[in-house]
């Protein structure tokens, strides 16, 4: 009987007591000294001993290096002159530029924030282009023909984009002939996965029924002594990549439709970085 009695003196005493590992001295319900180094009696310990020090209060708070965590979970890592980072989580979802974010049952995972980065793309020497070659010309039964490389790209991270096209239209007159006020081409851009391939085919990755930025450039044109006249395209595409890396996306100019098919002139380094207000530029659009 005295046997029985003791071992539920101390169940009693181990449930109801604080447990200190490495620490004689426990300042919580359950305490933590991972260095072995905590002073014997006092509350009192130095940011070095705090650093590797893990602690539960009886409300509940857990601090890793907080000895007085205010919340359900404290990190303590670094100073504001030498921050070391606290948290980690590899769950497959993390990526350079990413952000926490939690779904409406507050699970979290990573997530590129629509507010985030701001990709660039890279401007090529620009593709000059015979408006009358039918080489050229829009097919709605074949997007693989039409399309020739610009040289200009844009690398993006795994994630869905919204790629700006700001482009120049670059039309110069042919010697001797020019659009007639009654002439006009409507010419269309988009992005290739393929860098090598002319004609080329619009990206798998276009989405959201976002697969041309374009622009109708209307007659006449200007004579040839009187150099380029210009329009402008302005339009979005919709990107998603669902692969695990960085890809690039290839700028592709063509697939006109035309007034007729004989249109004289050229567009001159159409998509390339001569004409300097030509830019790609990609937003992270946030995820579903």
């Amino acid at each position: 009987m005295r046997k029985v009695n003791f071992a539920f003196f101390l169940i009693s005493l181990n449930v109801y007591s604080q447990v200190g590992i490495n620490t004689s001295n426990p300042l919580g319900n359950f305490h933590i000294d991972a260095g072995k180094d905590n002073p014997v009696t006092g509350n009192t310990l130095s940011n070095a001993q705090k650093d590797n020090d893990l602690i539960i209060l009886a409300n509940g708070n857990m601090g890793i290096s907080a000895i007085n965590p205010a919340t359900k979970l404290e990190i303590n890592s670094g100073t504001i002159t030498l921050p070391s980072d606290g948290f980690k989580l590899n769950d497959g979802t993390e990526g350079i530029g990413k952000v926490l974010i939690s779904d409406d049952n507050g699970s979290a995972h990573w997530l590129l924030h629509p507010a985030q980065k701001i990709y660039k793309g890279v401007m090529g020497a620009g593709l000059d282009i015979d408006i009358s070659i039918s080489s050229y010309t829009f097919n709605s039964a074949n997007y693989g023909v039409g399309f020739y490389q610009t040289g200009s790209y844009i690398d993006l991270p795994p994630g869905k984009w919204r790629v700006k096209i700001d482009l120049v239209i670059p039309y110069l007159a042919d010697t001797g002939s020019t659009m007639s006020q009654d002439e006009w081409f409507w010419l269309r851009t988009t992005l290739s996965d393929n860098g090598a391939s002319n004609p080329s085919t619009p990206s798998a990755d276009l989405v959201d029924n976002s697969r041309w930025a374009s622009e109708v450039f209307q007659g006449p044109g200007p004579l040839v002594a009187n150099g380029n006249k210009f329009a402008m395209i302005n339009g979005n595409l919709i990107v998603n990549n669902s692969s695990a890396n960085i890809k690039r996306y290839y700028l592709l100019a063509g697939g006109f439709t035309r007034s007729n098919l004989s249109i004289p002139g050229t567009l001159e380094k159409m998509g390339g970085a001569q004409w300097q207000d030509n830019k790609l530029t990609a937003y992270a659009i946030e995820q579903d």
